[in-house]
Parts: C-alpha cells; structure tokens; sequence
C-alpha cells in the first residue's frame, strides 16, 4: 500500500459537518492509508454554492493533487470546477443524495424551480463528472438508484455506506419521565416539519407529553414546550437530550439522509419521520418506528398517540433501535468501509 495520502475533500454544511466529525474521530482506529483531509466552509454569497464551493475545491487541491494517490469529494456539489483533475488522480464521489434527487426539494431549500432546460443541463453536466469517477459513496439505496438510473454509473462502482455514529457519545439514559418526551431536531424549523410538529402537539397531545424543539427559529417556550438553541452537533447537551428523551420526530418534508435519525436510533429512540429521501433506509416500520407521509398531520399524530400511550411498546423498540445502530451505524465500522472502498479505488 501507498505511503501517500488520498484527499479528503469535506463540505461543511448541514449534516455533512457531523459527517466530517465522525471521519476524522476514527482515524486511529481504521484502516484505509492515511489522509489529506480539506474542509470547505461554507459561506453565503451572489453565486450557487455550486460554482463558490467547487471553485474552492479546487483551489485547494490544486496545492496537494502532486502529493496524493487519490481524491474523495463529498459532496458532488464540490467537483465540477477539478474535472480536469480525476484524469490526473483517481477520484471517488460522495453524497447524501444526486442532483436529481435534489430537483424536486428545491422549493423546501429555498430555491427556485429548475426550467427543464437547466434541469437537462445540469443532468449532462454530471453524467460527464459521474463518467470519470474512479467510484462513489451513497448514503443511502435510494442515492444509489439514482446513481444508476439517473446518470447510467455502474451498480458495482456505487457502495452504500451510510454515515456512521459515534456509539459511544450517542446512548440511552435515564427516561423516567411524567409524561413521555418527544425530541425534535432540526435547524431549518420549517422545511423539517417543525411547524406541522408543533401543531399536531398542541391539538392532540399537550398534556399527556412534552416536546423539546432543537432549532435556530425565533420560537418561545409554552406550556408543555421547551425551545433549546445554540446547541452543536456531537455537543454534551445534544447528547443528554436524546439520551433522556422517549421519541424521535422529524416530519421533515425535504432530506436527503438525515443524521439526526441516526443519533436517535444511537440512543434507543422510536423514531417518527416522513417518507422523504432516504429516510425510510433508516427506520424499520413498526420495529423502529413508523414512517408517515409527508405533511400528513393525521398520520403523524396517530404515529405519536399509539407511541405516547404505550410505555411498554416504547421501551420494545427502544431495545431494536439500539440494536440496529450497533449492527448498521457504528462510527468505527462504517468508517472502515468508506476508508477501504476510497483506497480500493485509489
């Protein structure tokens, strides 16, 4: 094996920040060659984040691409300006979801629609990056078949590997409680469902439990609600907040993976979510939780009612959840994947 490092090229946005956390808390402990690891902030501006953010990328690869054997990008938002480079050095793709499985959640970003023009554009754009690609990293089966369908890649040059979770931090802890405590995290309040959350809760069940919101949004506690701001990813307080809470909610109506799910299901919580992205990856129906439609507030709130009113059923997928992050999400063990497949690649 090389001596020489890969690029780790990390997008620092949204869950992808968490991501990066994890990695680079694992390099001790895994195999895979050692590494280059680049972070690029994000910052707002006049121009897509695609064009500032892949700009940057190669910016910084081109002080290192002489000095490696290989470069990962995640994500595939952070490629298109260092094409030119997969020629020079292997390259494998990260995302949590394509681009075409982002069209239609722009709305929920913030975005305008894409005309089909641009939408065809785009997809040509990314067939050419997709086809230099030594391989690529989905988080989920549901970026895979994007991968595949969308941008005709090869199913074997496409690895499933979720993002792991530090088993240690993320644990159950002590619930007695009153009343059951539903946890919602979610910085964008809106596109995550917070707002369908709240209103759900104060019609059906203000009274018989409680709800913890971890958001950014200008919001004021009430009774039985409780607002926590300013709290970090991986942070002590996050972790004590799952780990004494009884369910997980995220009706979130756009995400492509969410990290969060992981977290809960880390720490022994049912969890609530909607039928969005590669989400249903994460929770297994009945088992682990239930999956509702998006925006369904009827649903969402039978979901929370049969949870909150059923301690012994909470405490039974409580059992399956941690199960089931021991089996498929440990920290260390997805880590290992990521780093062995991108070194097999490179």
């Amino acid at each position: 094996m090389s001596e020489r490092p890969v690029a780790y090229v990390m997008e620092q946005t949204l869950g992808s920040v968490t991501h990066y956390l994890n990695l680079r808390r694992q390099e001790s402990v895994t195999e895979g060659g050692p590494r280059r690891w680049i972070p690029i902030e994000y910052t707002p501006g006049r121009l897509p984040w695609t064009v500032t953010g892949s700009l940057r990328t190669r910016q910084a690869l081109a002080a290192v691409i002489d000095e490696v054997d290989g470069v990962f990008i995640h994500t595939t938002t952070m490629a298109p300006a260092s094409l030119d480079y997969f020629g020079k050095k292997p390259t494998v793709l990260s995302s949590d979801g394509t681009p075409a499985n982002k069209r239609d959640m722009r709305l929920a970003y913030g975005l305008k629609p894409e005309t089909r023009v641009a939408a065809v554009a785009k997809q040509t754009l990314y067939r050419g990056i997709f086809a230099r690609a030594a391989g690529f990293v989905a988080w989920s089966n549901w970026t895979k078949q994007s991968f595949v369908d969308d941008y005709g890649c090869r199913p074997e040059d496409v690895a499933v590997i979720p993002p792991g979770i530090d088993l240690d931090l993320f644990a159950p802890g002590d619930r007695n409680h009153e009343v059951p405590r539903l946890l919602f995290v979610g910085g964008d309040f809106v596109r995550k469902g917070g707002d369908l959350l709240l209103d759900v809760f104060r019609k059906r069940l203000r009274g018989r439990a409680e709800l913890i919101l971890v958001t950014g949004a200008e919001l004021e506690d009430e009774p039985g609600v409780t607002v926590r701001r300013n709290v970090g990813a991986n942070s002590k307080t996050l972790r004590e907040l799952y780990a004494t809470s009884d369910v997980f909610v995220l009706p979130t109506r756009a995400d492509c993976y969410a990290v969060v799910c992981m977290e809960a299901l880390a720490s022994g919580l049912p969890i609530v979510a909607t039928r969005v992205g590669g989400i249903p990856d994460m929770v297994r129906e009945g088992e682990t939780g239930h999956v509702v439609e998006a925006n369904d507030a009827d649903a969402l709130g039978d979901a929370l009612e049969g949870l909150v009113n059923d301690s012994v059923r909470r405490r039974q997928m409580a059992e399956l959840c941690r199960r089931e992050a021991l089996q498929r999400f440990g920290a260390v063990d997805n880590a290992r994947k990521l780093f062995e497949f991108v070194r097999s690649r490179c």
